[in-house]
């Protein structure tokens, strides 16, 4: 459109031109005029500086345009001005070309800013050199690993080390390779990759290098954070209703002055309660006691010791740990389904420790539930033994279900993401295992079988 419209004002010039000269040309014939030519004449030089300057201005602008994209001068404009409806279109284009332009300047200008954070951020140490060796980027991890305040060659290196050097130099594009130097009188374990790339023609190769010491110390260091939280969080699952049954025996053990009872003054029934918590406790005590026995030696897989053992009985026992927490927490309990008399082969002390997670996580469920209920059932099916454990709380969503067995993973603000992972390996020893079913608003189902 606007290659048509310049033709137009050109052809319009060029015969404007050719008819004044041609009537200059008649009016000359006629001698007796004489202001007539001079005003034909006037006209025809205006009409040809018109054409000249349309066409040197329309040159210049396309000059200046290329001129601006070249020194990538993204804040010239070009504005209309009154020169024509031509002019106008051609600015307008000029102006968009150059808008786009901007656009592409300012996401190349943010990719750099990205890649020069990452870059500087990045624990890993990168060096960027050309072929003649001279270094184009070296980052502050590569820097401080070796101990450099900058780099211009890679040469220098061999200052700070001859083996990496040579590394250097020997490996081939794509390759990776471990060994041991001393930098800065220090012994430090090495990973160094060389990757090449090509830009406008040139030749560059980029060396990663990386301390695996420091990351091996960070990994050291995290493990036994972790192996603290887990054994702090199986410990406090026993101490917790321990601490609670013992504090209970002694406002039983307890007048209101604060003097201790005799034991003739306890009627049966207390007791039986008196005799039972300290059997509860006893047990309790033991199975913690042989927990952390059992992980003194990280190593060595815990020992299953298999025996008959009442399955009612256990369910009872645990629950008489936690009765203190269920009262407090106004939670329903229902172990109707808990058959009588249910014997099955298993390690109670192991097996009470699971019970003991997986009604924790339930009662942790049902925080703030209107009407909190944990439904027990336990029986024989098939030949295998089945426990199952229903909460009525919110239950998970599918990203959370698929992560519950993960090793620390947890949902919890003061959990470790350990108790259904170990839960899992103690019913794995039992040549058993442990499911758990969720579906959001339709709360928890966990199930052992062995």
């Amino acid at each position: 459109m606007i290659l048509k419209e310049f033709r137009l004002n050109i052809v319009l010039r060029v015969v404007v031109i050719t008819s004044l000269a041609l009537l200059l040309s008649y009016v000359l014939t006629n001698k007796d005029w004489f202001f007539t030519p001079l005003v034909i004449a006037l006209l025809l030089l205006i009409s040809i500086w018109s054409l000249i300057y349309y066409i040197e201005k329309t040159n210049k602008d396309l000059t200046y345009f290329i001129l601006s994209i070249k020194q990538s001068g993204f804040t010239t404009s070009f504005p209309p001005g009154k020169k024509g409806k031509t002019f106008r279109k051609l600015s307008e284009a000029f102006n968009d070309v150059i808008e786009e332009f901007r656009k592409v300047n300012l996401q190349r200008e943010t990719h750099y800013q990205y890649l020069q954070t990452l870059t500087e951020n990045i624990q890993a140490g990168i060096i960027s050199f050309d072929e003649s060796g001279k270094v184009e980027l070296a980052n502050p991890a590569a820097l401080q690993l070796l101990g450099a305040f900058r780099l211009g060659n890679i040469d220098e290196i061999k200052r700070f080390s001859a083996k990496l050097y040579q590394v250097i130099n020997d490996l081939a594009p794509g390759q990776r390779q471990l060994f041991r130097t001393v930098i800065a009188k220090k012994e430090v374990h090495l990973s160094v990759q060389v990757k090449e790339l090509i830009m406008n023609e040139i030749p560059y190769k980029i060396m990663l290098v990386q301390d695996l010491n420091q990351e091996m110390e960070e990994q050291e260091v995290d493990a036994w954070q972790k192996l603290i939280r887990v054994l702090t969080h199986e410990i406090m699952n026993s101490v917790t209703p321990i601490v609670s049954l013992t504090e209970a025996v002694n406002r039983m053990l307890t007048d209101k002055d604060g003097e201790r009872k005799k034991l003739e003054q306890l009627d049966e029934e207390d007791k039986a309660d008196l005799f039972g918590s300290l059997e509860t406790i006893e047990k309790r005590s033991k199975g913690l006691l042989r927990f952390v026995n059992a992980y003194k030696d990280l190593t060595k897989t815990p020992e299953i010791v298999l025996a008959q053992v009442d399955i009612g009985g256990l369910i009872k026992q645990v629950l008489s740990l936690l009765n203190t927490e269920l009262e407090r927490k106004k939670i329903i309990l229902d172990k109707s389904g808990v058959g009588d008399h249910l014997m099955a082969k298993g390690d109670a002390s192991w097996l009470e420790q699971v019970l003991i997670n997986i009604i924790r996580n339930a009662m942790d469920a049902l925080e703030n539930i209107e009407s909190p209920k944990i439904e027990i059932s336990a029986f024989q099916y098939g030949g295998d033994n089945c426990i199952i454990i229903r909460d009525n709380g919110e239950g998970m969503d599918k990203e959370t279900l698929d992560n519950i067995f993960v090793p620390f993973f947890t949902t919890k603000k003061n959990g470790t993401g350990v108790g259904l992972s170990l839960s899992r390996q103690i019913m794995k020893l039992h040549r058993g295992s442990l499911s758990v079913a969720s579906e959001m608003g339709k709360g928890t189902v966990v199930t052992l079988q062995w």
